[in-house]
């Protein structure tokens, strides 16, 4: 997403106007010595959770299974699964409990106890990316049509779905609804838009003439270079796009499945015309030289580590289906040489299935009705498990891999992510904070409460924002530290405008320190209050901010829409 340098100018602003005077007497920091309070990084052990399905031979779900049935290795060491659950068909369905040992002697009748009531299943969120760029518009009309369908009939209540398209440009279509016939509404209208996968065979073929007609092997290769280059740059803006939409959804709760819609993305851009250089030239080490050139292994894994980074699960789609031979044509039947198709597919279906099968979703290719294959999605996120572990943990933002499976059970199919980010709880509010700009976010255990202050010109086309925040010191853990009790804040800030231009995220830690007696005498019933001020542009922009108190490492998260009008701050003429 392109970042925009007068939002930037509100992120740098942050960074140097900061107001550090609480009130309530709140006294400025001493100088660190013997008694203070030392401020660490306070992680240990928690809970890694795992969504899972299970299928048999025939690809039906396996229910009934229990913890005791799944096996979790992470990083090569057995890890003991301490939390279960089943869902099934969208109800959570709780384990049962252990039975009683047997009574040495007849024991009173007591009254039963209450059976406990199942939570609601977790919310699924589920993106719709429609990659304008690699597809060809018959293809993805066809389908799209399947995907209309799916929709109308799952986009409802605790479903969710968004639409965004990509064509050199990210665009979202709908923020997330239950509203599954306007999803529909809304596909049927990309199904107007033109997509660019024509050009590229268009291209292709152009490529292919030119190594027909060159005299050398280095002029054919040079022509293909061009081509793999041309690939290469729109590949990394896809990549960009990709990355983005699944880091927005890192903050939201709930199940979140990622659809990629493509005619297939390249491992390697021009491959299959390097090997086409190959036969045209037998005698040439070019292509053994250029045919690794450009393979984009490692940026797949990239989206694949911010996807499990995420929790979100890729299902991608081919919409290439069942294909014939590419090269068959009129213009290519005169030559002797042919595109290997079975090069070509592999090399635009692998990095489908690589993305799809190490983030727990599918790969859905060698289809042209995709119909059958969403229902399959519809029963992933329905009826799977989740599993959680509990293991040490280092605070850093570290990959981890996972192996989930089953004892002692054959012949059964388990799906789920093959590795996860280990996540400092740092790293957790910066992405709830910054999802939250697209993704509300109602949760507020401090209670901390936000107050917007009337712009003024800054003297240089923008406008200074002050801003008020206020928590209760009642909400606050402050340790006792001589004649002074002393905790500390965490604040964090960033701002997109109506254009989706996104600032850089801004954290500022705020020491607390009041005398002791007066927090006693006075601070369960006042504020710990905190001004700044912000540089804005001229329009509307929507603020996120996060409050994380830094020994409990509670967190409420704020949202705010502002307008600053151009006008703020003129006084009237006279």
């Amino acid at each position: 997403m392109t970042r925009s340098a007068t939002v930037l100018a509100a992120s740098a602003a942050l960074l140097s106007g900061w107001i550090a005077a609480p009130r309530l007497r709140a006294q400025a920091p001493d100088k660190p010595g013997a008694g203070s309070v030392p401020f660490i990084a306070r992680e240990g052990v928690s809970v890694t959770n795992l969504d899972v399905v299970v299928t048999d031979a025939k690809g039906e779900r396996v229910t009934g299974l229990r913890k005791e049935d799944f096996l979790v290795i992470e990083d090569g060491i057995e890890q003991p699964v301490t939390n279960f659950y089943a869902v099934e068909q969208g109800r959570v369905i709780l384990p049962p409990d252990e039975a009683p040992a047997p009574a040495a002697a007849p024991a009173p009748a007591a009254a039963p106890e209450p059976v406990p009531t199942p939570p609601p299943a977790p919310k699924t969120r589920i993106v719709i990316f429609i990659d304008n760029l690699h597809i060809q518009a018959f293809d993805r009309n066809r389908v799209l049509r399947n995907v209309e369908q799916f929709v109308r009939d799952n986009v409802k209540g605790d479903v969710e779905g968004m639409i965004v398209t990509f064509n050199r440009t990210l665009k979202v279509r709908r923020k997330f609804t239950d509203d599954g016939r306007d999803l529909s509404d809304i596909l049927k209208q990309i199904e107007e838009e033109s997509a660019l996968g024509s050009n590229n065979e268009s291209e292709k073929r152009d490529v292919i003439k030119a190594i027909d007609d060159s005299s050398s092997a280095d002029q054919a290769n040079d022509r293909i270079r061009q081509y793999a280059l041309a690939a290469e740059n729109d590949l990394k803006f896809t990549f960009d796009a990709m990355k983005t939409t699944i880091d927005q959804l890192a903050g939201v709760e709930g199940r979140k499945i990622f659809v990629h819609v493509s005619g297939g993305l390249p491992q390697s851009p021009g491959l299959e015309l390097f090997d086409y250089l190959r036969q045209a030239y037998p005698n040439s080490t070019t292509y053994s030289m250029q045919q690794f050139e450009f393979d984009k292994t490692s940026s797949y894994l990239g989206i694949v580590q911010a996807a499990n980074s995420a929790g979100v699960s890729m299902y991608t789609i081919d919409a290439g289906g069942l294909s014939v031979d590419s090269s068959v044509t009129a213009e290519q039947r005169s030559s002797s040489h042919r595109i290997d198709t079975f090069i070509e597919r592999t090399n635009l279906q692998s990095m489908l299935q690589l993305m799809s099968e190490e983030t727990g979703g599918r790969a859905i290719i060698n289809r042209n009705d995709v119909g059958l294959a969403l229902k399959e999605l519809q029963k992933d996120y329905s009826s799977y498990y989740s599993i959680g572990y509990t293991s040490a943990r280092s605070g850093l933002d570290r990959p981890h891999k996972v192996d989930v499976k089953l004892k002692n059970k054959k012949k059964m199919v388990v799906l789920a992510r093959r590795s996860y980010i280990e996540k400092g709880f740092d790293t957790k509010v910066r992405e709830a904070v910054t999802s939250a700009l697209f993704f509300p976010r109602e949760e507020n255990s401090l209670a901390a409460s936000l107050k917007v202050g009337d712009p003024s010109p800054d003297g240089r086309g923008n406008f200074i924002v002050p801003i008020t925040l206020r928590v209760p010191y009642s909400r606050l853990a402050m340790l006792p530290e001589g004649s002074k009790v002393r905790g500390r804040l965490v604040f964090y800030f960033v701002v997109v405008d109506t254009e989706g231009k996104q600032s850089e995220l801004t954290t500022q830690p705020v020491p607390v320190v009041v005398d002791a007696k007066a927090f006693e005498a006075e601070g369960s019933r006042r504020d710990f209050v905190y001004d700044v001020k912000l540089v804005m542009i001229p329009g509307g922009q929507k603020l996120s901010l996060a409050i994380r108190d830094d020994v409990t490492n509670k967190v409420s998260y704020l949202q705010k829409a502002i307008f600053v009008s151009a006008f703020a701050g003129e006084r009237p003429a006279k």
